[in-house]
């Protein structure tokens, strides 16, 4: 017996597995029908920090068929490790060795949702092995449905466990000798450098090479990454974080800040300051974390001292060597600082602004126009949000006045929003401005900032404009028509009418805008020349001026339009009148809604389950929930929605009144014991 326990200590401290399979008793277990299979993809042996992939066959699917969950399903439990490490065992699986930051696109997440195979990095849940060979088995744990909510599906653990185990698969890691370990870097730095990938295989090939300097936990892999930033930083910088050597990466990432060309973000120096803060730190309290312990929230206290201490650190010095930076670099230290300062405010307002603050204007406004223009465009609104002042307006009026025809749009209307911010009235001769010119990045929804109080009466203009691109070759016709809507005064009634009258196409729902504004009872004549008959086809143009002539205009003949129509057999029409009554009807809407929703109770009760097969019903029957218990004019009151859960035959009609009424809950009366 003696032997035997000396030759098993013997296997472990060398590395190599126990005799036999460890794990048939329970995959003798697995359900006859359960494919659950385990293959490494690169031949052996594998280098100590080689990337080692692997694909895993499981039991898979949606978690719900036509909303009916499955009653059971797999989570992904870990891999088992023979000799077992500081985990491997079935009561300590390895999960997630490098942290708990795993990638959208690792498998792990969506285990047990879809079927066939997937690749897994083994390296991302074993601890790094010593070199010696190695038995591994992939973990699976049951898990049942519990109960069903509206909109939601509860799993538990089966009680008792149940597992199911792959194949077991041996593989031999071997010391990596500096060759291997510069060529495989050399490898990877071309491959991310490259192009960007053309489809799934590139994408896998590019998410290899980072996942490889990742785990590598080299001098060169480090500079390697830091190199490349910020092209896989967000897959590099986990593999940082998880160093086993977080002194030597904290001063190399400390001595790179102020690069000209290090890329340096936020995740940079939270990262470092994570890794300097480690040494520094004294051994943790014994036992487990414990929240009421004072000496565990003695030790948490200090490990945020410490890790802001080198936050305010890294981001001075990161100030300290903005005007040296250059191109992409620049734009991302900028970004970093500016998220510094908004955290600062929100976190700690009564702390003093950073002594760098007046430094970052001043750099921020003498690069801006250096800029990439995507990055231009986050960084106005950010700046503006951050720090807003009137620095900020010959910026802004620059790069009003630096857009012309072929222009993406997206910077000029970044920009006048941040100039609404900054100096209101000066945005507004801005957009007044660009309305006039006969080519313009001005778009309709740009018109929400001029209100029509800051408008001159104009009717001449508008009409000409409308006039004008109206013809071929015109230039936004729908924002001259969206102007003449929100600010054509009753004088050019006729004229508008003209126009009206003569359009080829006969929906014009923004002039109908102008008409439920100037003239209500002339747009009600133009409601009714279509009959309002609910067995018959939609009026042409009823389901457009549904949409979009309430947010231009709304009076009671468009009100009463829609409501009435609340009862068409056109599911779809009734959606949109239902929720355009819901944001700008009035308290006389409620009614109507009120006797679609208790029709619509009627018409479905007792056919649930077909129901929820019916998108369009479904989605009418929360329009007009929501209208009624959101109403922007109005406010249910808790038994407006009790009336509504009574009504609700879907799910999601159920869910969202629940959620409404939890918000009338009160808070049970607190009662204290007198001393």
């Amino acid at each position: 017996m003696r032997l035997l326990l000396i030759l098993l200590c013997a296997s472990l401290a060398s590395g190599q597995p126990s005799g036999g399979d460890p794990w048939s008793d329970l995959r003798s277990k697995n359900a006859p029908d359960l494919e659950f299979s385990a293959r490494f993809l690169d031949g052996g042996p594998y280098r100590e920090g080689e990337l080692i992939r692997l694909e895993l066959r499981f039991p898979g699917g949606p978690r719900s068929t036509a909303g009916h969950p499955r009653q059971e399903m797999w989570q992904f439990g870990g891999f088992l490790l023979d000799p077992p490490r500081d985990c491997g065992a079935v009561e300590s699986p390895c999960l997630m060795a490098m942290g708990f930051n795993l990638d959208k696109s690792d498998p792990m997440l969506s285990f047990g949702e879809r079927e066939g195979p997937a690749v897994f990095y083994l390296n991302n849940y074993v601890p790094p092995p010593a070199p010696g060979r190695y038995r591994a088995a992939a973990l699976a744990r049951k898990l049942l449905l519990t109960s069903r909510a509206p909109m939601s599906f509860v799993y538990a653990y089966a009680d008792p466990p149940e597992f199911a185990v792959s194949n077991g698969i041996e593989f031999e890691i071997v010391a990596a000798s500096p060759d291997w370990i510069a060529r495989t870097v050399a490898a990877s730095l071309a491959t991310l450098k490259g192009p960007q990938p053309a489809g799934p295989e590139g994408y896998e090939i590019q998410r290899a090479a980072a996942h490889q300097l990742r785990f590598l936990d080299h001098p060169s892999a480090w500079s390697a990454a830091l190199e490349l930033f910020p092209v896989g930083e967000n897959t590099l910088l986990r593999g940082l974080a998880a160093s086993r050597q977080p002194a030597r990466v904290c001063e190399l990432m400390q001595s790179c800040i102020t690069a000209p060309r290090q890329a340096v973000s936020t995740y940079y120096l939270t990262t470092m300051a994570q890794l300097c803060a480690k040494p520094l730190m004294p051994a943790p309290p014994p036992g487990k974390p414990d929240q009421a312990s004072p000496e565990w929230k003695a030790y948490w206290r200090n490990d945020r001292r410490l890790h802001q201490e080198m936050l305010t650190e890294g981001n001075a010095a990161l100030a300290a060597g903005l005007s040296d930076k250059q191109g992409e670099a620049k734009a991302i230290a900028i970004e970093t600082l500016l998220q510094r300062v908004q955290s600062l405010r929100m976190n700690e307002p009564e702390r003093a602004q950073p002594e760098w603050l007046p430094a970052l204007r001043r750099e921020f406004v003498k690069s801006f126009g250096g800029l990439e223009e995507w990055r231009r465009r986050n960084l106005l609104s950010l700046y503006a949000a951050v720090i807003p002042g009137k620095d900020l307006v010959p910026i802004l009026e620059s790069t009003l006045d630096g857009w012309k025809p072929g222009d993406y749009y997206e910077l000029p209307r970044e920009a006048i929003r941040a100039l609404q911010q900054v100096d209101a009235a000066r945005a507004q001769a801005r957009i007044l401005a660009e309305l006039r010119k006969e080519k313009t990045w001005l778009d309709a929804a740009d018109l929400d900032l001029l209100p029509p109080s800051a408008v001159p009466t104009m009717d001449d203009e508008l009409i000409a404009l409308v006039d004008a691109h109206q013809r071929p070759g015109g230039w936004n016709p729908a924002l001259r028509m969206t102007a003449l809507a929100k600010y054509g005064s009753s004088a050019a009634l006729e004229r508008v009418k003209a126009i009206y009258e003569s359009q080829q196409e006969r929906c014009q729902p923004e002039l109908m805008a102008y008409f439920v504004r100037v003239d209500p009872d002339y747009a009600d004549r133009v409601f009714r020349r279509d009959p309002w008959e609910m067995q018959a086809d939609a009026p042409p143009c009823a389901r457009q001026y549904f949409e979009r002539t309430p947010p231009l205009a709304m009076h009671r003949v468009l009100e009463q339009y829609m409501s009435a129509h609340l009862m068409h057999r056109d599911a779809g029409l009734k959606t949109v009148a239902a929720r355009s009554l819901g944001r700008y009807g009035s308290k006389a809407a409620l009614p109507p809604l009120w006797e679609a929703l208790r029709y619509f109770h009627v018409y479905w009760k007792g056919k649930g389950a077909e129901l929820e097969q019916n998108r369009a019903g479904v989605d009418l029957e929360v329009a007009l929930r929501d209208a009624i218990a959101r109403g922007r004019n109005r406010l249910a009151t808790e038994a407006d929605l009790r009336t509504i859960r009574s009504l609700c035959i879907s799910e999601r009609c159920m869910y969202e009144t629940d959620q409404d009424l939890r918000a009338w809950e009160k808070p049970a009366p607190r009662v204290t014991a007198d001393p």
